[in-house]
């Protein structure tokens, strides 16, 4: 969770998962409305995850007499193939029968950046935004604040698309795109470390953009901790296992910081794979089941294959089950998921085509 004021208008950026999660955002929003000074009552969610608390979190607000607007490209692209989508469906069908017009919601194909669903400036006197804490959420909150640029949108597609091209836009969204390369995973041992670094993170690149020269010189001095990393990742690429064909893991598990980025892309060139497996022991996962898997297809597969297919249909997404998947081509599990779910599949040829 992050909270900043931007164009002075106050934007929590969460994800909306628990009963707990609810009570933050609605708490925010109440919070902001007290010292709200313009007549409008609009409050806006952007690139927020369709979940039952974000519809539950919606009501209320509608119900409290707050004009909620949603935008978001996380819709289903076509017929749901599982009971994730299937409730994801189910998520925006609510939302757009209490929303009318105020709820927009696309897929990626058609808008790879939250961002493109808003005007410059559109939500300048709204009373507060709801984002999600990624460089889309971002992007997005600030041009609907009124803070832009020349090239965001298209910075923003990048910043919200495969690792290895997060770093290939203009040079001020690739301070940003290296700065979270290198925020800390999130570990249990110290579990405000990350939060810590990517509110500083997020502050630092807003300052930056309105022209502050102290914030940019601090995201420049991250670079060298990118480059490190890149270093690493370099290293790391060597260590690569073929599990079956079509699929390379790496352990990270006890390593130094590393760039993904980078280690997907040199996995892709190098082995020409079709997914990478990371195992790791930090990450949200990682923090209730000790050991993370995090599967990613490559890029010129992606049409082909959906990592969905590795796990049951009924399968809920949430650390605690040890599973994470909000896209076909991503996904996260426990090493249990892995062992007993995942790997057999991948064995049996499922998900991989054919080589």
């Amino acid at each position: 969770m992050i909270k900043l004021t931007i164009n002075n208008v106050p934007t929590l950026f969460i994800k909306a998962f628990t009963p707990e999660d609810v009570e933050t955002i609605i708490g925010f929003v109440r919070d902001a409305f007290k010292f709200h000074s313009s007549s409008s009552n609009t409050i806006l969610f952007i690139d927020t995850p369709i979940t039952n608390a974000t519809v539950e979190a919606v009501e209320r607000l509608t119900d409290e007499g707050f004009d909620v607007v949603f935008r978001d490209h996380h819709g289903i692209d076509g017929e749901p193939t599982n009971d994730r989508e299937a409730r994801v469906v189910k998520a925006t069908h609510k939302l757009r029968q209490m929303l009318g017009d105020n709820c927009t919601i696309t897929v990626r194909r058609l808008h790879p950046a939250c961002s493109t669903l808003v005007k410059a400036g559109e939500f300048a006197g709204a009373v507060a935004i709801i984002a999600d804490p990624d460089a889309d959420g971002l992007t997005a909150a600030m041009k609907a604040a009124g803070i832009t640029y020349e090239g965001l949108d298209e910075d923003a597609a990048k910043l919200d698309g495969e690792p290895q091209l997060q770093v290939t836009g203009t040079p001020i969204s690739q301070l940003l795109a290296k700065g979270i390369a290198v925020i800390p995973s999130y570990d249990a041992t110290k579990p405000k470390d990350r939060e810590i670094a990517h509110q500083k993170l997020f502050s630092d690149w807003l300052k930056a953009v309105e022209g502050n020269e102290a914030a940019r010189n601090r995201l420049e001095e991250q670079v060298e901790n990118y480059d490190q990393a890149v270093i690493v990742s370099h290293e790391l690429v060597k260590s690569a296992v073929m599990v079956t064909p079509g699929v390379v893991l790496v352990d990270v598990s006890n390593k130094p910081l590393f760039d993904p980025g980078t280690l997907n892309a040199l996995l892709e060139t190098e082995t020409t794979c079709q997914i990478t497996v990371i195992r790791k022991d930090l990450g949200p996962i990682a923090a209730v089941h000790g050991i993370q898997y995090s599967l990613a297809v490559a890029k010129s597969y992606q049409n082909q294959i959906n990592l969905h297919e590795l796990v049951p249909k009924d399968a809920k997404s949430s650390p605690e089950v040890g599973i994470i998947s909000n896209v076909s081509f991503l996904l996260h599990t426990s090493e249990e998921v892995w062992k007993t779910e995942v790997l057999p599949r991948l064995k049996a040829g499922k998900c991989v085509a054919s080589i």
